[in-house]
């Protein structure tokens, strides 16, 4: 289990949520490869899933009236 799918699965979000944030560069299987972990995440790929991620969590605390924590790269990609 990565980084990422950990924080999506404590987060009940699935993959089409962030999808949903960033339509026009972001698509499922980008999501879902990152998700998986067995290949390594392009740079381009990782900064899109990242920005996506932030702009879902801070959607979120808005609804919800909550303080939100913004990842970097490197906390969920590792690199």
């Amino acid at each position: 289990m990565t980084k990422l799918d950990e924080i999506l699965q404590s987060l009940n979000a699935s993959n089409h949520d962030l999808v949903e944030m960033l339509p026009v560069n972001l698509n499922h299987k980008m999501v879902q490869k990152a998700r998986l972990g067995k290949k390594p995440v392009p740079k381009h790929t990782q900064d899109l899933i990242l920005q996506a991620l932030n702009k879902y969590l801070v959607q979120n605390a808005v609804t919800e009236d909550k303080k939100v924590k913004q990842y970097k790269r490197v906390e969920i990609f590792g690199e």
